[in-house]
């Protein structure tokens, strides 16, 4: 089992200068022979310098209780060939915990894998609350969870977990097994009529380019407006007479 502990910095008016002085610990903590470091700071959004961290602890409101948590994968279970991605870990375990607590949570962190044979994560977390023994509780299962599934998915040699780093998803393509979505969830604007009654908008989608388009009520053929491709044109039907003998006339469209 991953495992994260936590305690917070007493308030009043030196706890942003403790938190201050915890991101420069995680920073330059020397090493294993008392060698002098300087560690990658690195934050929700990628690495970042430790003037950026601290600006984040000067924007704090107040109230904010400065956490100092550390996130360490069970070395003999999880983190045994010293190949999980800490960072991928950290930021999955951060975003699962602004999903606990509904709000978003400026972090700092350094990776510490010089020092000790067990490898761990120093983050100073800055939340507008106290977190309750549950929620600490939580953040324990949802680390062991995710280092588990990480140490899965490398023992398979997949190296690349783009699920663990929240990155946004591809917005959804309106085509043609996907455009009843869009109508779907476009459904509640409607059209204003003449006569003061709205209608709802249907909408269609051209197979060319893909460009989503409103009909206001009416199902004729017109023109995409982005790619000039005629739609919902009708088909002319005509009759054709059949080559041999005993065959009729036939209906093409």
């Amino acid at each position: 089992m991953a495992v994260v502990r936590a305690n917070y910095c007493q308030k009043g008016a030196t706890e942003r200068k403790i938190a201050k002085a915890n991101i420069s610990y995680i920073q330059t903590r020397p090493g294993r022979d008392k060698e002098r470091l300087i560690r990658i700071l690195f934050g929700p959004s990628g690495n970042m310098g430790r003037r950026e961290a601290n600006q984040c602890i000067t924007d704090a409101p107040q109230g904010t209780y400065f956490y100092r948590l550390k996130l360490s994968p069970d070395p003999n279970r999880e983190d045994i060939k010293r190949d999980l991605s800490m960072q991928k870990l950290t930021r999955a375990m951060m975003i699962r915990l602004e999903k606990r607590l509904k709000t978003a949570i400026p972090w700092a962190a350094a990776l510490h894998d010089d020092h000790t044979d067990i490898r761990h994560v120093h983050i100073l977390a800055a939340i507008p609350k106290r977190l309750q023994t549950y929620e600490l509780e939580f953040l324990i299962r949802e680390a062991t969870a995710l280092t588990l599934a990480q140490r899965r998915y490398l023992d398979r040699g997949v190296s690349r977990l783009p699920w663990q780093e929240g990155s946004p998803q591809r917005p959804l393509k309106i085509g043609k097994y996907t455009a009843h979505r869009y109508q779907e969830n476009h459904q509640s604007q409607h059209a204003p009529r003449a006569n003061g009654i709205s209608r709802p908008q249907i909408v269609c989608a051209c197979p060319r380019c893909h460009m989503p388009h409103a009909h206001n009520g009416q199902k004729g053929s017109h023109q995409c407006i982005a790619c000039g491709l005629m739609l919902h044109s009708k088909k002319e039907q005509s009759l054709t007479k059949q080559q041999g003998k005993g065959r009729g006339l036939e209906r093409s469209l």
